[in-house]
């Protein structure tokens, strides 16, 4: 477009001409999909406390658990897995 600005949507023109095929569009959107912050939490989903000792009886996992690598469903599901596990030995024991 060479009118400065575009009439359809009101939005700049690029800094330069695009005139030179071939022509490729992609659309790219930031997603927020999932935390990497949260609760401290051991690789048994028990909860830390602010001096890295485990909260005994409370566990975590998933979206509000952070320090893991693994992100999405998976992490939901494992972590829920592990949690439950746990804690179902924790209370068997006392």
């Amino acid at each position: 477009m060479d009118f400065g600005h575009d009439p359809d949507f009101e939005k700049p023109n690029p800094k330069y001409k695009i005139q030179t095929p071939p022509f490729y569009a992609a659309w790219a959107t930031p997603v927020v999909h999932d935390t990497y912050a949260g609760l401290r939490i051991t690789m048994k989903c028990q909860v830390l406390d602010f001096a890295g000792q485990v909260i005994q009886g409370l566990y975590c996992g998933g979206a509000s658990a952070g320090g893991c690598s693994q992100h999405g469903q998976g992490r939901a599901i494992t972590q829920g897995y592990i949690a439950g596990k746990e804690a179902a030995n924790e209370n068997s024991s006392t």
